[in-house]
């Protein structure tokens, strides 16, 4: 199977991509729509579309910083899943950042909830390792709650920091 990433996208693919990421995030994981296709300042998440045998597959958000990458978000649409396009999509992600750390946030694997270990387990498949276990995620927007998740990237980093960083810079929080 062929998978690309790109950033050349459609009126139409945006309406697919927007139904997608609503379908696939609860409200306190995810940023206002208008915020991913059209980002206020320069250095806000990147979007791009999961191409797969020429089919939009799904999307991921990216932002880049210094010393690291950060994967916001990540969907493969449901009629795909299971069938590597995943995979594949963050293998290039991680090739196309080059000798940064990629780092993203994923909820607790927890065995009662069979797709947080699947989550947790795609990512370890991946060789990204958790850094941080009681990370929190802060609220998106007023009246959202807090997120606890972990942090798990490509390179072991400075937790602390780098949740700072997060909190700073993607969700506007000074600590």
């Amino acid at each position: 199977m062929n998978v690309e990433l790109t950033t050349d996208l459609t009126a139409d693919d945006l309406n697919v991509l927007n139904d997608l990421y609503s379908s696939s995030f609860p409200a306190e994981e995810r940023r206002p729509w208008g915020s991913i296709v059209s980002p206020a300042t320069a250095g806000c998440p990147e979007l791009f579309a999961i191409i797969a045998d020429g089919r939009l597959a799904g999307m991921l958000t990216l932002w880049s910083f210094d010393r690291f990458a950060y994967v916001e978000h990540l969907a493969v649409d449901p009629g795909l899943r299971g069938s590597g396009i995943g995979s594949t999509a963050m293998r290039e992600l991680i090739e196309k950042v080059g000798n940064k750390p990629v780092v993203l946030e994923i909820e607790p694997p927890v065995d009662s909830l069979p797709e947080t270990v699947r989550r947790h387990n795609f990512y370890r498949s991946l060789r990204f390792d958790t850094i941080d276990t009681g990370y929190i995620q802060p609220p998106y927007s007023p009246g959202l709650p807090s997120v606890p998740l972990h942090l798990m990237a490509t390179t072991a980093l400075p937790r602390i920091s780098t949740a700072a960083t997060l909190h700073s810079r993607v969700y506007g929080q000074n600590d």
